[in-house]
């Protein structure tokens, strides 16, 4: 194991108490908190606020400044949403052989932003850059069932409806049983509405602030995927979502 400075690490083992009081510690209590003389952790006060990361009130509690959010949201603004979720979606469509969609929406449109695709070969529509209507797919429904039904409403009420094959919902009443059963399982399904002969199972994705960021997808064909279905399908796409999330800095509450 390398070696660790100690100082560093109390620096922010106190940054880090400052969690638990949003309003400002006392410098007795924060001693408490963090375990360490009062001090030990005035002095590291003391230079935090020449560092403009803590400041003080006038009753005399420390308070965390946003300096640290400042960083923070640099990291924020700079991520790459693709390039966060490359390498995981490459690891799903390795796992379960199929093909994986990123997408992310752009009002009533579900955008494919990236596609991983398998060794088992499937004609399909999909492509990089190619918009489709939220209510006819897996991500599209899933992005949905985190809206309120009044925007699911609006977006159904805006869009062209097609019947696309013999599967594909007409029916708001039908769609809206669809996202209720998506806001249960965190899995939407598009049983060949939108394609013949093509099943997929989609699932969100959150950034840092809880906001939906996109949404990824398995797809197959309709006879592969269902029999896949009784293995960990649902449990890795689930998995992978939750992974690229983190990656984005969403903290699951």
């Amino acid at each position: 194991m390398e070696e660790r400075i100690q100082s560093v690490e109390r620096v922010f083992k106190i940054l880090e108490a400052f969690k638990n009081y949003p309003h400002g510690v006392g410098l007795t209590e924060l001693s408490k908190e963090v375990s360490l003389h009062k001090s030990t952790v005035h002095r590291f006060l003391n230079t935090l606020i020449f560092l403009g990361y803590i400041g003080q009130n006038s009753e005399n509690k420390y308070y965390l400044t946003f300096k640290l959010y400042d960083i923070a949201s640099s990291k924020l603004e700079g991520l790459d949403f693709i390039g966060a979720a490359r390498s995981y979606i490459e690891k799903l469509s390795n796992m379960v052989n199929e093909v994986v969609h990123l997408v992310i929406r752009e009002d009533i449109y579900a955008v494919y932003v990236d596609k991983v695709d398998s060794d088992n070969v499937i004609t399909m529509h999909s492509r990089i850059g190619r918009r489709s209507p939220l209510i006819y797919t897996s991500v599209g429904k899933s992005i949905l069932s985190n809206c309120s039904d009044l925007e699911i409403k609006d977006v159904w009420d805006k869009t062209e409806k097609i019947k696309k094959t013999e599967n594909t919902i007409l029916d708001f009443n039908t769609f809206m049983d669809e996202i209720n059963e998506t806001r249960k399982t965190k899995i939407a399904r598009d049983n060949e509405e939108n394609e013949l002969g093509i099943y997929c199972i989609g699932t969100s994705i959150y950034d840092s602030s809880g906001n939906v960021a996109g949404a990824i997808s398995i797809t197959g064909p309709v006879f592969r995927m269902k029999e896949k279905l009784g293995s960990d399908l649902n449990k890795n796409l689930l998995f992978t979502a939750e992974q690229i999330s983190k990656q984005l800095g969403y903290i699951k509450r």
